[in-house]
C-alpha cells in the first residue's frame, strides 16, 4: 500500500517520493491519517477503504474552493484518488501551535472577507457533500428558506425516521423553520459548513480552517456553529463584527441553523444527542411554533 501511494504522490510533485518517516496521527471509523516524510517534504495522509473515497473526493473540492477565494488559509491538497483497495487525500503537513489573541483576531477578519465572497445569486454548491459521515445535498434553490428547510432540517429528520427515532413534532418544526426563514433572504455568502474548534488550527499568528462541508448559504450558518460546542475565543467575535456585523435578529435563527448540527450528530451517534434534539426542537417550536 505505501509503495503505490508513494509512487502517486511523486507523480503528483514531479519528482520520486521515497517514505522514510511515517506515523500514525489519528484514527477513527472512516479512516486513518498520518504524517509522512521523505526527509526533506512532509505531508498528512487520510487512508481509507474505497468505500470513503467519495467523502475525501467532497474534502479535496471543498478545500478547493474556500483555498480559491484566499482569505483564509487552507490546507493544500497534494494528490487524492483511489489505488490497490484503498482511497487516499495527501496534503501539506501544517504544524499547529496554541493559538495567539491575533490568531482569534485573524480568524474573525478572514471569515467575515469569505463571507463577502457573494457571487451566488443561490444556494447550494456545485457538488453534494459530507457533514461528518452524512450526505449534505446541495442543489440549487433560489430562496434561501427552501434550501434550508429542505436540503438540511427535512433531509436530517428524514434520516432520523429511518432510524425509527422520528420527532413527532416533525412537521411543526419545519413549519417553524419557514415561519422564521420565510422573510429572511441573506446573499449567498461561501462557508465553511462545519465550523467547530475542531476544523480550526493556528500556525502561530495564521489561522487555519480545516474538514469543510462548504456550501453557499446565510453566512450566519458559520457563527452559530461556533457557538455551538463551545463558544470561540471572543476576538474572534469582535474582530469579526468590526468587519460585517450581524444582524441584530440573528440570535432567532441561531439555534434553528444549530439544530440542524444536533441532528446530525443524533444520526450519527445517538445516545444523548437525539435527547438534545428533542429539547431543542421543543424550545424552538414553543418560541416560534404554533402548535
Amino acid at each position: 500500500m505505501w509503495h503505490s501511494l508513494q509512487d502517486e504522490i511523486g507523480a503528483f510533485i514531479g519528482h520520486p517520493f521515497h517514505i522514510t518517516e511515517r506515523r500514525l496521527h489519528q484514527t477513527g471509523p472512516r479512516w486513518q491519517s498520518y504524517i509522512i516524510g521523505d526527509g526533506q517534504l512532509r505531508l498528512y495522509v487520510k487512508l481509507s477503504e474505497l468505500t470513503f473515497a467519495e467523502q475525501l473526493h467532497a474534502e479535496a473540492f471543498c478545500l478547493a474552493e474556500l483555498s480559491r477565494f484566499g482569505p483564509l488559509r487552507t490546507p493544500e491538497v497534494v494528490c487524492g484518488g483511489a489505488t490497490t483497495g484503498f482511497a487516499y487525500l495527501v496534503m501539506e503537513y501544517l504544524p499547529f501551535s496554541a493559538p495567539s489573541r491575533r490568531g482569534w483576531q485573524r480568524l474573525g477578519e478572514g471569515l467575515a472577507a469569505l463571507h463577502q465572497r457573494q457571487d451566488q445569486a443561490m444556494y447550494g454548491f456545485d457538488e453534494d457533500n459530507f457533514i461528518g459521515n452524512t450526505p449534505q445535498p446541495n442543489p440549487w434553490h433560489k430562496h434561501w428558506y427552501r434550501f434550508f428547510t429542505e436540503q438540511r432540517l427535512a433531509y436530517q429528520l428524514s434520516l432520523l425516521a429511518e432510524k425509527g427515532q422520528g420527532l413527532d413534532d416533525s412537521d411543526h418544526l419545519l413549519d417553524c423553520a419557514v415561519k422564521l426563514l420565510k422573510h429572511h433572504q441573506p446573499t449567498p455568502s461561501l462557508l465553511h459548513g462545519d465550523l467547530w474548534r475542531g476544523n480550526v488550527g493556528f500556525i502561530n499568528d495564521q489561522p487555519v480552517i480545516y474538514d469543510p462541508g462548504s456550501y453557499y448559504g446565510d453566512r450566519e450558518a458559520d457563527i452559530a456553529m461556533t457557538e455551538l460546542f463551545g463558544r470561540f475565543d471572543p476576538d474572534f467575535y469582535a474582530a469579526y463584527d468590526d468587519t460585517l456585523p450581524l444582524d441584530e435578529s440573528y440570535e432567532s435563527r441561531r439555534d434553528l441553523y444549530n439544530l440542524y448540527h444536533l441532528i446530525n450528530h443524533a444520526n450519527l451517534f445517538g445516545g444523548t444527542y437525539l435527547l438534545e434534539v428533542k429539547e431543542a426542537a421543543s424550545q424552538l417550536l414553543g418560541r416560534f411554533g404554533q402548535r
